[in-house]
């Protein structure tokens, strides 16, 4: 059954406000049990399974991160999919200031996702914010 355009605009949304508020367990709760997310990082590529791993990375990325705020974001539907496209910073304690964007594409079922792609920028030192 094709997954309609609101459906998929919605997940995305949920996912970006759960990350805007690093809420973990709602990080989680936009996938599903037996969710892909793959990860292509300026290192290696990290794949993980199910809504527990993929809030594991999530909080890897952004919980040491002080003064955390997403700057941009959007969740577009194309075709059959939802892109998911964020832009963040926060302080480091260790390397100071630091600026992120991150792109994926979800595949979704149920109002979950079911798979995502996604691409990170990787943490970019930047000046702090005005």
């Amino acid at each position: 059954m094709a997954v309609s355009t609101s459906e998929l605009a919605e997940v995305g949304e949920r996912l970006l406000d759960a990350i805007a508020g690093r809420d973990y367990a709602r990080i989680a709760e936009c996938f599903a049990r037996d969710a892909s997310f793959r990860v292509l990082t300026p290192g290696p590529l990290r794949e993980h399974t199910g809504p527990e791993e993929a809030a594991e990375r999530y909080r890897f990325w952004l919980q040491p991160l002080e003064n955390f705020e997403v700057l941009e974001g959007d969740a577009t539907t194309i075709a059959d999919r939802v892109r998911i496209r964020y832009r963040f910073r926060g302080r480091d304690p260790d390397k100071g200031w630091q600026l992120n964007e991150h792109t994926g594409y979800a595949s979704v079922e149920d109002g979950e996702i079911t798979s995502l792609i996604l691409t990170c920028a990787g943490f970019r030192p930047t000046a702090p914010p005005a």
